[in-house]
């Protein structure tokens, strides 16, 4: 029942995570911080960024795309810069 259990807890840690998301959090603080967990790093930045509805879908996928990332890029593939550019974009929202 471990392994249930386990799956749970990711399961739970991961819709946490993505319905947390908030314009005025310290986003490079928390994308730094997940991308070192094993049970977040794999999430995609675009669902992560659009799952609650504050931000575009549309306009995420573009803004993504003129950074040379795509909506697949997952937050364990961005680097220091990635991060900073996501965030100057979402203080201009």
């Amino acid at each position: 029942m471990t392994l249930i259990t386990d799956i749970e807890t990711i399961k739970t840690e991961r819709y946490n995570f993505l319905n947390d998301f908030d314009l005025k959090s310290d986003l490079i603080l928390i994308l730094k911080k997940a991308s070192k967990n094993n049970n977040l790093n794999s999430i995609r930045v675009h669902k992560y960024l659009t799952s609650t509805g504050l931000v575009g879908k549309v306009i995420t996928a573009r803004f993504l795309e003129s950074i040379q990332l795509s909506e697949k890029t997952t937050i364990n593939q961005l680097s220091d810069k990635n991060i900073n550019d996501i965030a100057t974009f979402l203080k201009q929202i």
